[in-house]
């Protein structure tokens, strides 16, 4: 029987998974943004590019799940290294320093 493609210790897995969930995150975050704005007039944060970082939570269960639970290491920290990659790569696009 075949385990899937889950369910493999793989940096490959991890990287695809830490790259593909926060995309599908942030398109719900998104769309929720824009239903919220067109029938409430509000939205979920001051500033668009906070949905980029809100998009980042939905890896966290996966990190937790591949490290505790399953102990693969391979693929939780590839999803942790994407992860961080993304959050600092945000901090250098968007942070304004005051």
């Amino acid at each position: 029987m075949n385990p899937g493609i889950l369910k493999k210790d793989s940096w490959l897995v991890g990287i695809i998974m830490g790259i593909c969930l926060p995309i599908i995150v942030f398109i719900i975050l998104f769309l929720m943004d824009m239903l919220l704005n067109k029938y409430a007039g509000i939205n979920l944060t001051s500033k668009f590019d906070y949905l980029y970082l809100l998009s980042f939570i939905g890896n966290l269960f996966p990190i937790r799940h591949y490290l505790v639970k399953l102990k693969f290491e391979k693929s939780g920290l590839g999803v942790l290294l994407v992860t961080l990659a993304c959050i600092i790569i945000y901090f250098y696009l968007f942070f304004e320093p005051k």
